[in-house]
């Protein structure tokens, strides 16, 4: 019975209403729409995938700038549009190779590399392969060392922990300390350097700049005469495109025949027989020199003899007395000392304003004399109600009777006569030229302007140009563990890339989940 059921033909009218049965079974429907919906979350899946992926590959070449953010203090950690400008400005085949003499540091925070490493990877990122950085521990491989400074003129061995900018075959060094400027009192009190700006971008993009530019125009600035120093100058020259090398005393003092310009800053001795007749030489000859002094307890018995004989031929003469500036108007916190000096007319365009600062100055006077070729320029004066006096060892006023009210100056400027002829800038002060003040006021405050001015000037037979980078600011005055660094801008990345992505799938795979149980 049961094999006869089994066997039994089933009508073709049943055949056609089991189908029918089939059909309109909802179970048979909702397989079908779970199979279309899981269909469909895959593939937007694949597609968002693919638009994501596609998003940042075309937003990275065509919006990559625009859409690239800094989210240290200030910008700290992106160079600026006058960086980008000059790299762009190179040909697509120079080749900068930045290396830090020493392993690269995973973590940069509160340590003065905190804002070179990451501002490093920034130039490397908008230089289309110009510029490229490594990290090379001279202990671990001395070879670079020859590689980089194949005369061994630079003494690299000696200089760990800094870094070389080279580029065919020209070096610049960089030492992190000087891509900074601090407040020197602050320093002092606490034993540690207190940051007051950021100038790594100014130093780096300057130094590619003056290897990049095959300068030809070199200065010397004397040493050995008890002078404070020239790491501030000697920075600012180098962003001239100026070749910077010191000249120390001797008794076989000599001016080099490459020299184009001479620089005394800040001497507390005078100036020897020796150096007297050879920078006598030199001025005869056409030669250049800025020359400042100023006024403290360091020098207030040096007369400046020899230097005055000097300076004498050019009918200068620097007074051994201290500038009291007695009109309110000009003075600076109440400071007779301490005061506002003005340009002269020849040079009031030497900077944005006419108005400059001056600290301890001495009054720098023109003086009668037979050489009528020589012409001398008051430069920078006080107001007409300034008085001179003296003081001994111990800052004391000596009673050497008052001098006269009136105008002084601050600065002179003297210039011979011929198609290239001596020229000489004498300061009285130091507020332009100073470790103490550049690092106190930056290297973008208006005196520094002034002297670059200056600078040009006597270097006007050879054109010397620099780029224009500010000095950053750094708020809390401190490098200090809180700023952003490049471990910040990697989470954004991650988050903006990665994770938000991953969301929206998660999301995609939820939806088809929930729905696919509906």
């Amino acid at each position: 019975m049961n094999k006869e059921i089994n066997n039994k033909k089933i009508p073709m009218a049943e055949k056609t209403g089991a189908k029918k049965i089939l059909k309109d079974n909802p179970a048979v429907h909702d397989d079908d729409r779970a199979d279309k919906l899981k269909l469909y979350s895959i593939g937007s899946v694949v597609i968002l995938i693919v638009i994501i992926i596609l998003a940042n590959v075309l937003f990275d070449k065509a919006l990559g700038k625009a859409l690239t953010f800094d989210f240290s203090d200030a910008g700290q950690n992106s160079i600026s549009q006058a960086s980008e400008d000059f790299i762009d400005s190179l040909p697509a085949d120079t080749r900068i190779r930045i290396v830090g003499l020493f392993t690269r540091p995973d973590n940069v925070a509160g340590t003065p590399y905190q804002y070179i490493v990451p501002l490093l990877d920034d130039y490397v990122k908008k230089s289309d392969g110009k510029i490229t950085v490594d990290y090379v521990n001279i202990n671990e491989q001395p070879t670079i060392i020859s590689q980089l400074d194949p005369a061994n003129a630079y003494d690299l061995s000696s200089k760990s922990d800094t870094y070389v900018v080279e580029y065919n075959g020209k070096i610049k060094i960089v030492d992190p300390i000087n891509c900074y400027t601090y407040d020197e009192s602050l320093s002092q009190y606490y034993g540690k350097y207190v940051v007051i700006g950021n100038n790594t971008e100014f130093t780096f993009t300057n130094a590619m700049f003056v290897l990049t530019n095959n300068s030809a125009f070199k200065a010397y600035i004397v040493t050995g005469l008890k002078e404070d120093g020239n790491a501030g100058i000697t920075k600012i020259l180098d962003s001239m495109a100026i070749d910077v090398q010191e000249l120390p005393v001797s008794e076989t003092f000599a001016v080099p025949d490459d020299c184009d310009l001479l620089i005394l800053n800040g001497p507390n001795n005078d100036i020897s027989e020796k150096v007297y007749v050879a920078m006598s030489d030199y001025l005869k000859k056409g030669g250049k020199m800025f020359i400042a002094v100023n006024y403290s307890l360091d020098n207030v018995s040096v007369r400046f003899d020899r230097l005055n004989a000097l300076l004498n031929q050019v009918n200068i003469n620097i007074d051994p007395a201290l500038i009291s500036e007695n009109d309110p108007g000009y003075q600076l916190s109440g400071s007779a000392i301490d005061s506002t000096v003005t340009a002269a007319e020849l040079f009031n365009n030497y900077a944005n304003i006419p108005y400059l600062h001056s600290t301890y100055a001495r009054s720098v006077r023109k003086i009668d004399s037979s050489n009528s070729g020589i012409k001398t320029y008051p430069v920078l004066c006080t107001s007409k109600k300034a008085t001179l006096f003296e003081v001994d060892s111990q800052g004391n006023i000596m009673d050497t009777g008052s001098s006269a009210e009136g105008q002084y100056n601050v600065a002179m400027y003297s210039v011979g006569s011929g198609d290239d002829p001596s020229k000489v800038f004498v300061f009285g002060t130091l507020n332009f030229s100073s470790d103490e003040y550049i690092a106190s006021y930056g290297l973008n405050d208006i005196n520094m302007d002034f002297f670059r001015s200056c600078i040009r000037e006597l270097s006007s037979s050879k054109t010397v140009t620099a780029l224009s980078i500010s000095t950053k600011n750094v708020d809390n005055f401190s490098l200090a563990s809180d700023k952003s660094t490049t471990s910040h801008s990697t989470a954004v990345l991650i988050v903006f890339l990665i994770v938000i992505p991953v969301l929206l799938i998660a999301a995609a795979v939820i939806v088809y989940s929930k729905r696919k149980n509906l």
